[in-house]
This record gives C-alpha cells, structure tokens and sequence, in this order.
C-alpha cells in the first residue's frame, strides 16, 4: 500500500513522467508513392523530351508498359493525357507516334513565343539587379560547357531556363504558364535544329548579345536581340522541317 503512495507521489511530484526518454523517430517528410499513370506520364514525356521516343516511329503500349515494367492500364492513362496536351497521335490498333508539327505550327508557335519574350524584356528592362545580371551570365556558363561535353538535352534545360527566367522576372505568371505550356512543343523541332551543324554556337552568341543588350538598359536594343534570336530558333526549325519532308 505505501509503495503504491509513494510511487504515485514520486511521479506526481519528482516529475517522473517528465524525464522518461523520448523514444519516437523524427523520420522527416516522407514522400507517399505516386501512382503509376503520374510515374508513366512523366517518364514517356522525359523521353520524348530527350529524343529517346524518336518522331516517325510508332509504339506500342504493350511496348512501353514493358519498358516501364509496368501494367498496360496506367500507360494508356498517361498516353490520352499525353494526346489531350497533342503531344502524340494514336493509331488505331497500332499504338502511338510523337505529333508532327507543320510548318504553320512552328510559325505559330514562334509567333506566341516572340509576342510573351518582348513584353517580358521590356517590363524588366533597367529593373534587373547585379545578381540577377549573374545569375543569367552562370546560364550561358552552363550551356558553354554543354557545348563542350555534347550534351544536348542539358543544353535545351538551359535554354529553357535562360529565357523562363526573364519571363518570371516580369511577374506575370500568366506569360509564365503559357510559355511552359507551348515551351514543351518548341523543344521537338529545337532539338533537331539544334543538332545542325553550329546553331549551337550561335545560340549561345545570341544570347550573350541579349544580356549584353538587357545591361544598356535600352528597351529597343533588348527586343531587337530578342527578336534576332527567335528569328533565327525559327528559321533553324521550319529548314529541319523542310528536309523531313524532302
């Protein structure tokens, strides 16, 4: 009886309960799965991305649920959502192809494009701090080194970011969606007019000319490098695209 007193004055009054060592496990956040159709989705548009599902070829879902070592159902899934952003085709009983953009598709395209990039250049011309300023120069550094290694999925991350960061600059996040949402049809016919012998290179002029324009604080001068450059991104696709047609 006094042992159970004393017990439960020790722990009412010594703090017993208090000092009892905390044994639970701070795991952090841990990421839940996400579904396969998500995990398809984004990895059959990486590749299409990265040239890895190459235009002209048709798959097929069993094909590419293999690849994924995955079910046929999330495939088709990530497949219609990847048709509703026309992205692919599907050919009936045979499987899928990477849409073939027309040549007043990619006029169109760089049309939309050129239009949000001046508007954008304008609203942060004189506006862009020194950091800003070298943080878009560590850009070009990135891609001079792309250049060096060959590497040419690296090179367009890049260029997405190099043009992506004065877009988010201006603040206005409806350009922001619209260039994402039409930067992913420009990257097919960018990639293969980038393979062309020096376009490269003269992406990477181009856009020092266009820092270099930014820092004069000359509105006119800055959407005239910008305008030079789209210019030439398009005439490099709409010739690539000529030639697949030849």
């Amino acid at each position: 009886m006094l042992n159970t007193i004393f017990n439960t004055l020790n722990t009412k009054y010594l703090g017993v309960e208090k000092i009892k060592k905390d044994t639970s496990i701070n795991f952090g956040f841990i990421e839940k799965p996400r579904p396969l159709n998500e995990i398809a989705y984004k990895n059959i548009k990486a590749a299409i991305m990265a040239g890895k599902i190459v235009a002209g070829e048709v798959y097929s879902e069993l094909q590419l649920a293999r690849n994924l070592g995955i079910s046929r159902t999330p495939v088709r899934e990530a497949l219609l959502r990847l048709s509703a952003e026309n992205l692919i085709v599907f050919h009936s009983r045979k499987g899928v192809s990477i849409n073939h953009f027309s040549k007043e598709d990619i006029e169109n395209l760089f049309e939309l494009r050129q239009a949000i990039e001046e508007i954008a250049v304008t609203k942060i011309v004189g506006r862009l701090s020194e950091d800003q300023i070298q943080s878009i120069r560590k850009i070009i550094t990135q891609q001079e080194r792309c250049i060096r290694e060959h590497s040419e999925n690296l090179f367009l991350e890049f260029d997405r970011k190099f043009h992506l960061f004065f877009i988010e600059i201006s603040g206005n996040q409806f350009m922001v969606q619209t260039y994402n949402n039409i930067r992913d049809y420009i990257t097919i016919p960018a990639r293969k007019a980038l393979m062309k012998k020096g376009r490269a290179k003269e992406v990477l002029r181009e856009h020092k000319e266009i820092v270099d324009a930014l820092c004069t604080k000359d509105a006119g001068k800055t959407k005239e490098a910008i305008k030079i450059h789209l210019l030439n991104s398009k005439l490099a696709a709409l010739e690539c695209h000529i030639e697949e047609k030849t």
